[in-house]
């Protein structure tokens, strides 16, 4: 370590380079939750495939414009359109970048509880806020994906990711469960959602190896000056 040529800058990177992932040949992830839609809104709970809103595709064009401040090496994002209208976005203003549908990037499958909570029946809906209170697993929703699945998938198709874009910069752009489950996972939760990954957010995380580090967590700065609840502060 006392060997090492460090760039200048803050002298307690030092010793926090290597356990933190600073510099060197990390992959850096930026983990986008896809920007408003129709579903966020309430105004298509039916397909399971909404577009963006107007508020969302403006939402969409600040994330390509923020995203375009630095190197972008490669796009990914689920196949759902939301997923795809946002992601589609941020490769117009990073010069056409290819966007890589990945199926598994797909939501959290939430069972009878998948398109709108409130249809279940309200004895089935105490059950289930109970035990999202108690456990904060995706067990808690009736007929869903279950937890260890959905970690299993989401660690998969991340690490997978991860292996074909060494020392690069990645932007996934996915769901708030999937955000969600990969933050857990990184921390080393059991608990599968302890925040809210606004619309259009940005998490960053660093991987190298077998080792994930958080950097950031639900950045809408690029969102400044919209109404609160969309990008503003609330």
């Amino acid at each position: 370590m006392a060997n090492r040529a460090e760039p200048p800058g803050d002298p307690i990177n030092a010793f926090f380079r290597d356990a933190l992932l600073i510099g060197g040949e990390a992959t850096r992830l930026y983990l986008v939750r896809h920007a408003q839609s129709q579903g966020n809104t309430g105004e298509d709970l039916t397909t399971g495939d909404p577009d963006l809103t107007d508020i969302g595709r403006e939402q969409a064009k600040r994330l390509g414009e923020r995203l375009s401040r630095q190197r972008v090496d490669a796009i990914y994002a689920s196949p759902l359109r939301r997923c795809q209208e946002t992601a589609t976005a941020i490769s117009e203003a990073s010069g056409g970048l290819e966007v890589l549908p990945k199926a598994d990037l797909r939501e959290v499958d939430l069972g009878q509880a998948d398109t709108d909570i409130r249809l279940l029946p309200p004895d089935q809906q105490a059950k289930v806020a109970e035990r999202i209170v108690a456990e904060g697993t995706w067990d808690a929703f009736p007929g869903g994906e279950g937890s260890a699945p959905a970690r299993a998938r989401v660690g998969d198709v991340m690490d997978e990711i991860i292996a074909a874009n060494t020392g690069k910069r990645v932007v996934v752009v996915v769901h708030a469960g999937f955000i969600q489950t990969y933050v857990s996972m990184v921390l080393g939760l059991e608990r599968d959602y302890i925040f809210y990954p606004f619309n259009a957010s940005i998490h960053s995380i660093r991987a190298n190896g077998d080792r994930r580090v958080l950097w950031r967590l639900n950045d809408v700065s690029h969102l400044d000056g919209m109404p609160a609840g969309y990008g503003g502060i609330s």
